[in-house]
C-alpha cells in the first residue's frame, strides 16, 4: 500500500462539505496525510489567494465537526476538474480519492453525469464517494432504511460484493482491512443468479435444483474470503449468500451499513460498462459511502 495518504476534492458545497468530514475522519483513522484539493479555472496554488484561504477555512470547519485533526495540505489546482484530481492522486502517490456527490433522481444523473464517476471509471487507487442528499425527496432515488432500523443500536458494518473476480477479492481484502481498523463485522454478500454462475459439474442438458446452486455459491463465497487473506474473529465474518441481482441485493444489504465496498468490474454484469452496471448502480442507489477498488 502507498505512503500518499488521501485526496478529497473540495468546494464548499453541501456534498463536498460532507465528503471532506468522512476523508478528514478517514485520513485521522488510517494515520495518513490528507490533501484537500480545490479545482479552479486558474488553480493560484498561492497560501496567500482567496481560493486557497477560503479551502483552508473548509478544512478547519471540518476538523471542528469531526473533532479531529489530520496532517493536511491544502492545493488549489487548475481543471477540468476530474483530470485535476486525478493528477494530484498520482503526484502524491495517495492510497485513496474522496469525492461526494448529490443524489439526483435517474434522469438527473444519466443527462448531467458527473466529475465522481469519471474519476471512478480513471482511478488507479481506491475511490470513495459520499453521498448527500434528502432521503425524503421522491426524486433522490436512494434506497434507504425505515427509521426505525436506522435508529436502533447496531454494530459497524462493511458491506463488501463478491464474485470471485480478481477486484472483488481486492475489495474484500480492503473491506477486511477497513473493518478490522474501525472494529467492524465484515459482511460479504454473494449475489447470484443462474445466469450469473457456471453450469454445474455434470449438470449439461438439465437444470440443477436450486439448492446445488446456493451450496455452490456459498462454495466460491468461502474461496473468495480465503483467496483474499481475510484475518478477522470468526464472529465478525458474516456470509451471505442472496438469490437476487447483485446491485439489488447489494443497496439492501448497505441499509444499515457505515460502508460499501466493491469491485470496479467483475464477473457477469460487473463488465457490461467500463465502470460495471453494478458498480455504477449502487453509487447511484446504496445510503452510504461507496468505495471501488481495483484489482
Amino acid at each position: 500500500m502507498s505512503t500518499g495518504g488521501i485526496v478529497v476534492g473540495a468546494n464548499g458545497s453541501a456534498e463536498a462539505d460532507e465528503a471532506l468530514d468522512w476523508a478528514v475522519a478517514e485520513a485521522a483513522s488510517r494515520g495518513v496525510p490528507l490533501s484537500v484539493v480545490r479545482v479552479t479555472t486558474d488553480g493560484t496554488d498561492d497560501d496567500e489567494d482567496p481560493d486557497h484561504v477560503a479551502t483552508r477555512g473548509w478544512l478547519e470547519a471540518a476538523a471542528a465537526r469531526t473533532g479531529v485533526r489530520p496532517e493536511a495540505r491544502v492545493r488549489v489546482v487548475p481543471g477540468p476538474a476530474a483530470d485535476a484530481l486525478l493528477r494530484v492522486t498520482a503526484e502524491t502517490g495517495a492510497e485513496m480519492l474522496v469525492l461526494g456527490r448529490r443524489r439526483r433522481g435517474r434522469l438527473g444523473r444519466r443527462v448531467l453525469g458527473s466529475v465522481s464517476t469519471t474519476v471512478v471509471e480513471h482511478a488507479r487507487v481506491p475511490v470513495t464517494v459520499v453521498r448527500h442528499g434528502d432521503p425524503h425527496d421522491p426524486d433522490d432515488g436512494t434506497v434507504v432504511a425505515d427509521e426505525a432500523t436506522r435508529s436502533a443500536p447496531r454494530p459497524r458494518r462493511v458491506v463488501v460484493g463478491v464474485d470471485t473476480s480478481p477486484p472483488s477479492v481486492a475489495a474484500l481484502r480492503h473491506g477486511a482491512e477497513v473493518a478490522a481498523r474501525k472494529d467492524a463485522e465484515l459482511s460479504a454478500v454473494f449475489a447470484w443468479q443462474i445466469t450469473t454462475l457456471a453450469p454445474l459439474p455434470g449438470s449439461w442438458g438439465w437444470a440443477p435444483p436450486l439448492d446445488d446452486y446456493e451450496r455452490f455459491a456459498s462454495d466460491m463465497l468461502d474461496a473468495a474470503v480465503r483467496e483474499a487473506g481475510v484475518d478477522l474473529p470468526p464472529e465478525r465474518v458474516v456470509r451471505s449468500v442472496v438469490h437476487a441481482p447483485a446491485a439489488k441485493a447489494l443497496v439492501e444489504a448497505a441499509g444499515t451499513a457505515d460502508r460499501l465496498v466493491v469491485g470496479h468490474r467483475g464477473l457477469g454484469g460487473f463488465d457490461r460498462l467500463m465502470l460495471g452496471s453494478v458498480s455504477r448502480q449502487v453509487l447511484d442507489f446504496a445510503p452510504c459511502p461507496v468505495t471501488v477498488v481495483r484489482d
